[in-house]
């Protein structure tokens, strides 16, 4: 059931008995700017570890055992053109436990002080708390930096989206941002965030609607002027293959491939390409992995991944460094087999039946319907499980060298310790 609470405020509740915990999730998204991406990840951690209510994590911690342990938590994501700040809490079913305690009423409570109440003083942040998470953020950014396939994917990411200095930059943010970000600040854009971010409520479990609809329309939330966020960033084809290369010193050479592949989300060619990325790369059974890693032994690892909020392709390869120019051919080579319908049948029943597996096992997770809820609103589109499992099950073999003829290869980076 969806209720709107206020315009461009969406509460949507997921009833279901599979489950003996209720989970409440409320998103606030935004079109994503360059200048507030650290923003925002600064403030997620905030709330995830302070409020007047609760001004530290112990006062935190001891609210939510007060629940019968539950889970809280706060984070940062992108799809294509949107950034996502999302609070999430976790709550025994009350029905399931000796207790009359309302719990899912607390947990939307909890989640209501969180929000509309931060620990702040004199118009900012408390500076103690807000120095503490500033420096816990950097030191968390700082350390995924550290590893070098992730460094290299970065660098990737500023060719493959020259055109948008925003969609450069990790959803969590840059770590030199943050000494230009002062507590004021924050709480300035906290307060524009509470104003204008579009805001999807998923409450997901056994309860009473009509009462969470209730709470929730207590909470007061104000109408939204700004239009809906778009959907999908569409990446722009250069047609040609660009590649930079970077000596440091380092034991496995990283390739990484950025393809144009005008695709998205649940489109015309969206399940051919999902049985494709498969074939091409997303499993243990695909071309890269068996031609590339194993039958060549050209690769410590190699893979592809979609991203079908920006119209990408992108293959990830662990590599000597003096293989580089054989593994960058071997790898086109198979994206060429597949064009040209160079894999049987039975391999595409094979990554099928996986696509299926996969998704059939994540409807055992209760986090799985309450993201897709919010994919759904961000999309304005829903399917029903046994349809998706009906447009994979009949994707043909056409189709899939239909679709690969659509990826172009356009951006490259060479991470290596040495000349290549």
């Amino acid at each position: 059931m969806q209720t709107q609470l206020a315009k461009g405020v969406q509460l949507t509740t997921v009833t279901s008995h599979q489950f003996k915990t209720n989970q409440i999730i409320v998103n606030f998204r935004a079109p994503i700017v360059r200048d507030e991406i650290t923003k925002r990840a600064l403030l997620s951690n905030l709330l995830e570890t302070s409020s007047a209510e609760y001004p530290d994590q112990r006062a935190l911690a001891h609210a939510l055992a007060a629940m019968y342990g539950a889970a809280f938590g706060a984070g940062v994501s992108r799809k294509g053109p949107t950034h996502n700040l999302r609070l999430a809490i976790t709550v025994p079913n009350e029905r399931y436990l000796a207790t009359q305690a309302p719990l899912t009423a607390q947990a939307i409570d909890f989640l209501k002080s969180i929000i509309f109440k931060p620990l702040t003083a004199n118009g900012q942040f408390d500076q103690a708390t807000f120095d503490r998470q500033s420096t816990n953020l950097k030191s968390a950014i700082e350390s995924v930096s550290d590893d070098k396939q992730y460094y290299a994917a970065q660098k990737l990411n500023a060719q493959l989206f020259a055109d948008s200095a925003a969609q450069q930059v990790p959803s969590f943010g840059v770590a030199s941002d943050l000494a230009a970000i002062t507590a004021t600040d924050l709480y300035a854009y906290y307060q524009q965030l509470i104003q204008n971010d579009q805001v999807d409520i998923i409450v997901m479990g056994d309860f009473d609607e009509a009462d969470v609809a209730a709470r929730w329309q207590a909470a007061g939330f104000s109408d939204r002027q700004a239009p809906r966020p778009a959907a999908f960033y569409h990446h722009q084809n250069t047609g040609d293959y660009v590649e930079q290369q970077e000596v440091q010193t380092l034991s496995q050479a990283k390739l990484n491939l950025g393809y144009d592949f005008p695709v998205f989300y649940r489109d015309e060619h969206y399940f051919a390409a999902l049985v494709f990325n498969e074939l091409f790369g997303g499993s243990p059974l695909s071309k890269l992995f068996m031609n590339v890693r194993e039958k060549a032994s050209l690769a410590y690892y190699a893979s592809s991944s979609l991203d079908t909020f920006r119209g990408v392709l992108k293959v990830q390869a662990g590599i000597d460094g003096q293989n580089h120019d054989q593994v960058l051919q071997i790898i086109a080579d198979q994206l060429t087999a597949i064009q040209q319908g160079d894999f049987e049948d039975d391999l595409v029943e094979q990554v099928k039946l996986g696509l299926i597996n996969d998704f059939e096992s994540s409807l055992d997770s209760q986090r799985t319907f309450a993201v897709q809820a919010l994919i759904d609103d961000l999309t304005q589109q829903s399917m029903p499980d046994d349809e998706w499992l009906t447009k994979v099950q009949a994707v043909t073999k056409d189709e899939i060298m239909a679709v690969a003829q659509l990826v172009t290869l356009n951006q490259g980076f060479f991470l290596s310790g040495g000349a290549a």
